[in-house]
């Protein structure tokens, strides 16, 4: 299961966020693709995770939700898979 995640990173928590992305504490592998940040409010970012179920996703995630202030998780599947979908409507 491929999951897109919304976040706003806590700013009282940043200088310790930066130090766990840096010393590499935080379980990156279910991370698949770069995160990316809004331009005008870089405190927003998103990222693909991808995980066997959602108990799996929810084990990894918590460690990092310490560090956000908001989050949104919404599955989603490829562009593929979409059509496909799409198709048989």
């Amino acid at each position: 299961m491929q999951y897109l995640v919304k976040v706003r990173v806590n700013q009282a928590k940043l200088s310790e966020f930066g130090q766990k992305l840096q010393e590499g504490e935080l379980d990156r592998s279910m991370i698949r693709s770069e995160t990316y940040c809004l331009n005008k409010d870089p405190a927003v970012g998103y990222s693909v995770w991808e995980a066997v179920n959602r108990e799996a996703f929810d084990s990894v995630f918590s460690e990092w939700k310490n560090y956000y202030s908001e989050t949104e998780v919404m599955e989603v599947i490829s562009a593929t898979e979409a059509m496909k979908m799409l198709m048989k409507k």
